[in-house]
């Protein structure tokens, strides 16, 4: 038994072989251009033809030729809409992969400039950098942090801030005052060296006045 799903434009339980050879025939023209006498002349050979024969006629009118043409057009719209939803679904897949892609690489190359600046900054000495220096690295470290972040920050708190601005001058302070600190350990007699210049003026002044 066939069990075969038959659409409207198949060959029809009761239609004669010749009959639906006729209709593959109107069938297979465009639906804009699709008449039975362009079909008939089509089928016989003769562009002349001034008339469909009257079989041709009846077989038309007795299997539906036009409504089953109408039907295997709208089929054919449906599978042309499918197949341009599916091509579009492929190509934003494909797009989104190759944004997937290139944002890998680029957490990638942060992520090894990251790295690559904390090994640079254990070797650094702190009393030899310049407030620029500071502020870059300031820079860096927060644009790490708000990549890397687990929580997605808003987009409006990516960009640098005056807060941001505030914070690097705020450790640049820092930064200027640990170095004069050190400076001034390194070298404990300047202060009494000055103190004892005074001193001597002083002691100058008070003889000139005796005299």
């Amino acid at each position: 038994m066939d069990t075969q799903k038959r659409e409207l434009w198949d060959r029809l339980e009761n239609e004669p072989d010749r009959a639906h050879r006729a209709f593959e025939s109107f069938l297979s023209l465009p639906s804009g251009e699709r008449t039975l006498l362009g079909a008939y002349r089509r089928h016989v050979g003769n562009p002349d033809a001034a008339k469909p024969s009257d079989t041709w006629s009846g077989w038309s009118n007795t299997f539906a030729w036009r409504e089953r043409a109408a039907a295997y057009d709208d089929h054919l719209a449906s599978l042309r809409r499918e197949a341009y939803e599916r091509a579009i679904e492929e190509e934003a897949a494909r797009q989104a992969r190759d944004v997937e892609k290139v944002r890998g690489q680029c957490s990638e190359l942060l992520m090894l400039a990251h790295m690559k600046s904390m090994e640079w900054l254990e070797e650094l000495d702190v009393s030899q950098m310049r407030m620029s220096d500071a502020i870059q690295i300031i820079r860096l470290q927060m644009d790490y942090a708000k990549t890397f972040a687990v929580e997605p920050e808003p987009s409006h708190e990516d960009e640098w801030t005056e807060e941001d601005d505030a914070e690097a001058e705020r450790i640049a302070k820092e930064i200027r005052a640990r170095r004069d600190s050190e400076e001034s350990a390194q070298d404990p007699g300047g202060q009494d060296s000055e103190s004892d210049d005074t001193n001597e003026d002083h002691s100058e002044d008070s003889e000139a006045d005796d005299t």
